[in-house]
């Protein structure tokens, strides 16, 4: 009986030992033949990782696009209509409508425009105006940028700012040349 016993015990012992060589083996060669694939996988989860953050990046800047694409169609707008109100009751040349709207966006207050000396050419026309201006010092500074870089025709020729000692706003007396053919 103890005969029966042992060989029992080492019968169970050897399938113990077979399941876990077997085990081990599995692994074994599922680790050498999966290794590029194991490996491939952790890169494409890297890289998806990455996709999805530039894709959340891409998606505000996307929403902040359409929004200035709206504030700028609401611009071009505002300009259309002014351009038909002072084109047609001829009071004021387009560049006037047009200078008007670019200080209401910037937050800068024009306080008068006068039309100055009118110079006839061959090839243009060179119209001068003296403006008045109160806003800001940035967003009266991001206004000439606007004026002079947007329209081709325009030269800045003099700038006088004087500084409100009450308030953080400056006044600008602003000598424009426009050309125009």
């Amino acid at each position: 009986m103890m005969m029966e016993m042992l060989k029992y015990l080492d019968k169970k012992r050897l399938d113990l030992i077979s399941i876990s060589v077997i085990v081990v083996l599995f692994v074994l060669f599922f680790s050498m033949f999966l290794k590029d694939d194991i490996s491939m996988h952790i890169s494409l989860r890297k890289s998806l990782s990455t996709l999805k953050s530039s894709a959340e990046g891409n998606v505000l800047l996307l929403e902040e696009q359409k929004n200035r694409a709206s504030d700028i169609t609401a611009l071009e707008k505002e300009i259309i209509d002014y351009k038909n109100i002072f084109q047609a009751a001829n009071k004021t040349p387009y560049f006037l409508n047009y200078m008007t709207a670019i200080a209401r966006r910037h937050r800068v207050e024009v306080a008068s425009v006068e039309p100055g000396e009118v110079i006839k050419g061959d090839l243009f026309t060179k119209s001068m105006y003296t403006t008045l201006l109160t806003g800001g010092f940035y967003d009266v500074y991001n206004f000439l940028y606007r004026i002079e870089e947007d329209w081709k025709g325009v030269k800045i020729e003099r700038v006088v700012m004087d500084k409100d000692s009450e308030d953080s706003r400056i006044h600008v007396m602003l000598t424009v040349a426009v050309l125009s053919i």
